[in-house]
């Protein structure tokens, strides 16, 4: 099992972190799993994704967001 850490930040402002996450990839199967706050009630979210790049199309339906990998 491999870990790899990305963060899905603000398209305009990569300083401006919406959410963290880790994919998790093994023999068999790739899935994410990521934490942010909602920015409108600040309560806690926890997601689960089948990869980083679905975890981005989920959340970059409603803000303007990009994946960086944290290599």
């Amino acid at each position: 099992m491999e870990g790899r850490l990305f963060t899905l930040v603000s398209a305009d402002n990569e300083e401006n972190v919406f959410a963290w996450g880790m994919q998790i990839t093994t023999t068999n199967d790739q899935e994410a799993v990521t934490y942010c706050r909602n920015p409108v009630t600040n309560q806690t979210v926890f997601g689960l994704h089948s990869n980083a790049e679905s975890a981005l199309r989920r959340y970059g339906t409603t803000f303007q967001l990009r994946l960086v990998w944290e290599d």
